[in-house]
């Protein structure tokens, strides 16, 4: 379920180059802690850009084959992109597997997007010890129902940053196994 227009795809308007920088800079406290990050919901790159020259390897991951197109159009055959779907990737320790790394996620994570086998899969990577950095546009905890519920699972969520000047406002939240 993504917005098209014209020729491109994705949101609204591209995330500001502002938000990138926060993401990073989030994440980027986690970077002594993992030796690889999976950055999930590449999109057309603006945000996961600044994760190419990130301290550690990062593979990057993303299931809409025009974000697929946009993103090798835009950095080149290169860079490690998956044209997979989050749900596929495994819970281990492998190049692309969710456990025991830092994950970075812009994939839509609310409203329509929100599935029981969403909250599965985060639970599951954080319980390997993993750390996700996930935006949304959605500003509070309590909006969001896949946070509410890992809270009460026992998981620490926090808002640690909202990029205002992002169309529309994104925040940058840190889930963490408690």
């Amino acid at each position: 379920m993504y917005l098209t227009k014209f020729k491109s795809t994705g949101s609204v308007v591209s995330s500001s180059d502002k938000f990138g920088a926060k993401m990073h800079q989030v994440a980027s406290r986690f970077f002594h802690s993992y030796s690889r990050g999976v950055f999930v919901g590449t999109g057309s790159g603006v945000v996961a850009q600044y994760f190419m020259p990130a301290p550690i390897p990062f593979v990057f991951v993303e299931k809409h084959p025009d974000f697929v197109r946009q993103f090798h159009e835009r950095f080149g055959s290169h860079t490690p992109l998956l044209g997979k779907d989050f749900f596929t990737l495994p819970i281990d320790e492998n190049t692309d597997g969710l456990a025991n790394c830092l994950i970075v996620s812009c994939m839509p994570v609310t409203g329509p997007f929100y599935s029981e086998k969403l909250v599965k899969h985060f639970r599951d990577a954080l319980n390997t010890g993993s750390t996700i950095v996930q935006m949304s546009y959605t500003p509070f905890v309590r909006q969001i129902r896949l946070f509410e519920r890992l809270q009460k699972e026992g998981f620490r969520i926090e808002r640690v940053a909202t990029v205002l000047l992002n169309v529309p406002p994104a925040s940058v939240f840190v889930l963490r196994k408690a």
